[in-house]
């Protein structure tokens, strides 16, 4: 019998999308520590779910450009260009 349920994406990252991953996360990183905020301020400003903000910090998946948006945002930014532009 099989099972039913939610199927698992696997998403498969090249090297080079691996390191933009990184890259996002640890720039998410130093900003929250420079405003000496926890990931659960950053999910409550950015209004998204606090695992979604840690799997973006754990570089494990897609970053989606919404989700980019409202954390930048919340980060202080102008919007993703002006964010990336500092990575």
């Amino acid at each position: 019998m099989k099972k039913k349920g939610k199927k698992k994406s696997s998403l498969v990252l090249n090297q080079a999308e691996k390191k933009l991953l990184e890259k996002i996360a640890k720039k998410i990183r130093k900003d929250l520590y420079e405003l000496d905020k926890p990931l659960e301020w950053l999910a409550w400003e950015s209004e998204l779910a606090r695992s979604t903000i840690q799997r973006v910090l754990d570089a494990e998946r897609n970053v989606g450009i919404i989700t980019l948006d409202k954390i930048s945002k919340s980060l202080g930014y102008s919007g993703i260009s002006n964010f990336l532009e500092t990575i």
